[in-house]
């Protein structure tokens, strides 16, 4: 296997296990007290977003020739920082 093919494979399934993530998220925002709720289904919808792109932007990744790769590689690793960022934001005590 490439180094290539491992990272692409890597960033998948790190992507599957938000995925998870985001499905715990909402059952329990479905639990929260009424203003709360509000919020965090708008910050879900804001990560379902982000997820998306991020899906979005690794496919483009694993289609990339090996001259365009690095400039893909980049892309997505923006889009998963910030996926990142707002998992950690909505997973924080």
């Amino acid at each position: 296997m490439s180094l290539r093919s491992f990272y692409e494979n890597k960033m998948r399934d790190e992507l599957d296990e938000f995925k998870a993530e985001v499905k715990a998220l909402r059952q329990k925002a479905g639990k929260a007290e009424v203003n709360l709720e509000l919020e965090y289904f708008t910050l879900l919808d804001e990560l379902l977003l982000k997820l998306e792109s991020a899906e979005q932007k690794l496919e483009l990744l694993r289609q990339a020739n090996d001259a365009n790769w690095e400039h893909f590689k980049t892309e997505f690793e923006h889009s998963w920082q910030s996926l990142r960022e707002l998992i950690r934001a909505l997973t924080a005590p």
